[in-house]
């Protein structure tokens, strides 16, 4: 049985989709999203044997949606649009249907999938993706490792990520980020969290990540200074309090 994800910001294209795959005993559709950004979080944590995939989508082109998975399934790209085939057959996608779709022409695209290995669903906690993010910032989708990151920065209503190398700036809220972020993080001010492992020098009223200098805030300073000691031991710490 393969396991199929639908991603269609149209409501009939997914209903008319989703029937094909019922109608298809050896096809199984685990979930269906308008939004590919739902999608991508389904996916970090359920991966599958096949997507159908639109590619005129608001908010980020399959294509794109597609290259910035790290692990990808095999995927039949769908849409209204014939210009983008091209940029479908270099993603090796198993087909490119136009829409409207036939039943028969979606059996055709479907049995190349049919033989390929199922997806044997890999701890998602012990794999490199478990360690990623993805980041939407205005048109494009950016891809990081939580390693990379130095520290987060909220600027209004946006939360900046701050790499060694670049900015990515994404409209989203510091709390739901920060629900998300593994335990080597810490936020150090209202407008800071900073990646431990990154730490440099730490100073009564900032700390230093590279070049960066970030104001530690005073209620924040206690709960920070005891979680250094704890991790690395109360004779390594300054009392700094």
């Amino acid at each position: 049985m393969k396991e199929v994800l639908i991603i269609d910001d149209e409501p009939k294209a997914i209903e008319l989709l989703s029937n094909y795959v019922n109608r298809m005993p050896w096809l199984k559709c685990v979930g269906t999203y308008r939004n590919p950004l739902e999608a991508l979080a389904f996916l970090q944590s359920h991966p599958v044997d096949l997507l159908l995939l639109d590619i005129h989508m608001p908010q980020i082109s399959g294509v794109e949606f597609y290259r910035a998975l790290p692990d990808k399934p095999k995927v039949i790209f769908t849409t209204a649009y014939s210009e983008y085939a091209v940029a479908s057959y270099e993603l090796e996608a198993l087909d490119y249907l136009v829409k409207p779709i036939t039943f028969e022409r979606f059996l055709q695209a479907c049995s190349r999938c049919k033989e390929a290995p199922v997806n044997t669903n890999p701890s998602v906690e012990n794999s490199p993706a478990a360690q990623e993010i993805f980041i939407k910032s205005g048109p494009k989708l950016y891809r990081l490792n939580w390693e990379e990151v130095l520290f987060l920065e909220k600027s209004e209503n946006y939360v900046v990520f701050h790499t060694q190398d670049r900015k990515i700036l994404s409209r989203q809220n510091m709390q739901d980020v920060q629900e998300i972020l593994p335990d080597f993080f810490c936020k150090i001010h209202k407008s800071y969290i900073i990646s431990l492992r990154h730490l440099n020098v730490v100073e009564r009223h900032q700390v230093s990540i590279g070049k960066h200098e970030i104001p530690i805030g005073q209620s924040y300073r206690p709960a920070f200074f005891k979680l250094l000691s704890e991790r690395w031991g109360q004779d390594k710490v300054f009392d700094a309090v």
